[in-house]
């Protein structure tokens, strides 16, 4: 069985581990972001900062990546939001196995009363993610994603972040798990990995203030012999503004992302 950088830490710092928090061994260090700028042999500038985004900062600064963005609604519809996004592509883009430090140092997002979307439309989240595989058919809808996401909706508690993960295929999601609450502020590690041999992704959190690991497994049954069409693997900030008649509702988040980590 495989073991987890973040198992890793947990053990040299004597803390309890439990016994299936095993994934794979032999993380190092992908960029710490202690330069001045962001590092363009390691990261790809993707497509943001478009639409209805009002803010929009993708730097590095006090050696963190800070990716910070904000956005609003429509006004004359109910259905849906409007996306902002700030991220970043990594080059090393066949890595099976990532983790990164992460702080959401600001989340918020105003509900519509008459949107009809899970917490009245309007969301805020982080996330680390990629294409790892296709499903055969050779075509990018084929490919599966993985997500691990720190989204907040406006009805979760104050202060608090709601950690979970999940995969698409050809346009649905499927395999939620939770991996259960973060604060505002409190710097976590969070883990990717594609253990193909057990067709599945195993996502673990680590905080550190507590001393505690979360894992959760998503199993899928699709066929993982196929290179993924579109390959990438990306960290991203993104604000998803609730549509509501009459009003503007927006939606913020700043993320701060250190010590990514890859294998």
């Amino acid at each position: 069985m495989k073991k987890t950088m973040l198992s890793m830490i947990l053990a040299c710092a004597a803390l309890s581990i439990p016994a299936t928090a095993q994934s794979q061994s032999g993380l190092r260090l992908y960029d710490s972001f202690d330069g001045r700028i962001i590092n363009p042999s390691k990261w790809i500038p993707l497509q943001d900062c478009v639409g209805t985004v009002m803010e929009c900062v993708r730097e590095v600064k006090d050696d963190h990546l800070r990716l910070r963005v904000r956005d609003y609604g429509a006004s004359d519809t109910n259905d849906g939001s409007q996306q902002g996004i700030s991220q970043l592509g990594l080059v090393s883009n066949s890595v099976t196995d990532i983790a990164a430090d992460v702080t959401v140092s600001y989340s918020a997002a105003q509900a519509c009363s008459t949107n009809t979307g899970f917490g009245g439309g309007g969301h805020a989240q982080a996330l680390l993610f990629g294409s790892f595989f296709n499903g055969g058919l050779g075509t990018s809808d084929d490919d599966v994603i993985a997500f691990l996401q720190l989204d907040r909706y406006a009805t979760d508690p104050a202060g608090q972040v709601p950690v979970s993960a999940q995969l698409l295929h050809q346009g649905q999601f499927f395999g939620y798990v939770s991996l259960g609450f973060v604060n505002v502020g409190e710097r976590v590690r969070v883990e990717l990995v594609w253990d193909q041999p057990n067709h599945r992704f195993i996502v673990l959190l680590f905080r550190p203030r507590y001393g505690t690991t979360a894992e959760q497994f998503m199993p899928y049954t699709i066929s993982d012999v196929t290179p993924a069409a579109s390959s990438f693997r990306t960290i991203s900030a993104a604000a998803y503004g609730a549509n509501c008649v009459g009003s503007r509702k927006s939606a913020e988040v700043e993320v701060l992302f250190d010590d990514v980590l890859t294998n």
